[in-house]
């Protein structure tokens, strides 16, 4: 298992050009700001709430608990972890998914874990710089000793993505989404492969319904 997704429990450009009155559809607006409101940063409460929760594992996976860091605890867990000194971080948060074997014989056989973590920054400036660390960090692990990293396509919406997997089967897919720094890591032997993708719009949704006040388990 990735000690990044460890550590955190996280390129595509998707941004979606403004309308005419000065909105966008894609759900991210209060993320970026604008002229009369900052960026949207995550309290730690916000950071628990916009984590998978247990009710939310699909099927296949059984949920766990979720943990939050603050202060120097979270930036020491988050620098380790991306090399960086995670400048502008308030809380980080994660959580796990594991396969559920149940009625399946042997459950040592599967042993599949997928991590989830958050990053919460003071601004996008913030965030933008501990995710393209992270993203180099994760890429020199996959392909050191010249091995090649395998793109994995993930369309969930975020501002910025990177995704793939190496020559192991670990999968590693990281976000951002305004101030937050978003990751998806998955290694193991699972019942049936995630679709990581699928596991990705998961956790964009929840920051969204998040941002926007609404409790993503409602």
């Amino acid at each position: 298992m990735s000690k990044t997704a460890r550590g955190i429990a996280a390129g595509v450009v998707l941004m979606a050009a403004l309308t005419a009155c000065g909105g966008s559809d894609d759900g991210l607006d209060a993320f970026r700001g604008d002229g009369d409101r900052p960026p949207v940063t995550l309290t730690p409460d916000m950071v628990r709430t916009a984590l998978p929760s247990k009710a939310s594992a699909p099927k296949g996976f059984e949920g766990d608990d979720i943990e939050v860091e603050v202060g120097d605890e979270a930036v020491e867990a988050c620098a380790e972890s991306t090399e960086s000194n995670c400048g502008g971080l308030l809380s980080m948060g994660g959580t796990d998914f594991d396969t559920d074997d149940s009625g399946r014989g042997d459950s040592s056989e599967y042993n599949g874990e997928v991590v989830f973590g958050l990053l919460a920054f003071q601004s996008p400036d913030d965030a933008r710089a501990t995710y393209k660390a992270l993203v180099a960090e994760e890429r020199g692990k996959a392909e050191k000793d010249g091995q090649k990293a395998k793109a994995v396509q993930i369309t969930a919406g975020a501002e910025e993505t990177e995704a793939f997997e190496d020559s192991d089967g670990e999968t590693v897919v990281m976000m951002r989404v305004g101030s937050v720094v978003a990751v998806v890591n998955g290694d193991g032997t699972f019942v049936e492969k995630p679709n990581y993708n699928d596991l990705a719009k998961l956790q964009i949704d929840r920051l969204k319904k998040t941002v926007g006040g609404v409790n993503p388990d409602a």
